[in-house]
């Protein structure tokens, strides 16, 4: 892993810079921090939420958004100091810049999103759709490091198996995998013991576990799991269920993605 891009919505939660810094230092990679865009443009987010948002906006306005940039901004530079750095300005940071950007990079690194005022989960959609790259979430507040515990979330789906190429580079250093399937929370595919089997092929130190849920949800078993054992990352192939439908209904991923107290590196 040799370069990472990160965004951050604000600087009030720099977590995703954190995080990013100490991983680019872990595997002496390249640092790019985005600049995010900016409310006007993404007022078909808030719209998308349910929350309106002007498309355009006066002085006061604008003042407002180049400090909110100028803050994230500072915040990236004071965390990407002492690694090989760059930011890159507005000019390519559209709404939906961070999916084609991100194809360049091994790793992109974004806050939790959720309502405002966090990042809008369609940023987070963009980066993980159109990317072809991983998307690690951080959320709010969290200040460790990640891969040396980590729990595999696994479902038998292609999604899945994408994830464990995708995720190898921070598998490989890990002191213990967990590869964890929920009764339920499967499609037609090989075993988390057989998932286990065939990492443990690589030299590392896997084991495999399947749970029922019990009265929980599968998204809030893979979180209690993962707390449970210690674990820093939790790994996850996203939306095997379409996103509209989990939009709707709810869903592994969605609740990961919005509620892990964990950082969760997903792949699609």
């Amino acid at each position: 892993m040799k370069s990472i891009l990160t965004m951050a919505w604000t600087a009030e939660d720099p977590s995703a810079f954190d995080l990013a810094a100490k991983i680019a230092r872990t595997f002496g990679a390249r640092l790019i921090g985005l600049e995010p865009p900016s409310y006007g443009v993404m007022s078909m987010a808030w719209a998308d939420a349910g929350m309106g948002a002007p498309i355009g906006g006066g002085l006061a306005e604008d003042a407002e958004e180049r400090q909110r940039v100028a803050a994230v901004k500072q915040a990236f530079d004071q965390r990407a100091a002492g690694l090989v750095s760059e930011w890159r300005s507005a000019d390519d940071s559209g709404p939906t810049a961070i999916g084609t950007i991100g194809r360049a990079y091994d790793l992109i690194v974004l806050p939790q999103p959720g309502a405002l005022p966090k990042m809008p989960e369609s940023v987070f959609e963009t980066a993980l759709f159109d990317s072809g790259r991983p998307v690690l979430v951080v959320p709010p507040g969290f200040t460790g490091m990640v891969g040396k515990r980590i729990l595999f979330a696994w479902n038998g789906s292609t999604e899945s198996a994408r994830a464990i190429s995708l995720a190898m580079p921070v598998l490989s250093g890990a002191e213990t995998i967990e590869v964890l399937s929920v009764e339920g929370a499967m499609v037609p595919g090989p075993t988390s013991a057989e998932i286990a089997e065939s990492l443990k092929s690589h030299g590392l130190n896997v084991t495999g576990q399947h749970v029922k849920p019990g009265s929980k949800t599968a998204g809030q078993t893979i979180i209690d799991r993962a707390q449970a054992l210690g674990a820093d990352l939790i790994v996850k192939g996203a939306y095997t269920q379409s996103r509209l439908r989990q939009m709707i209904f709810g869903g592994v991923t969605r609740d990961l993605i919005l509620s892990s107290p964990l950082p969760v590196l997903f792949s699609y």
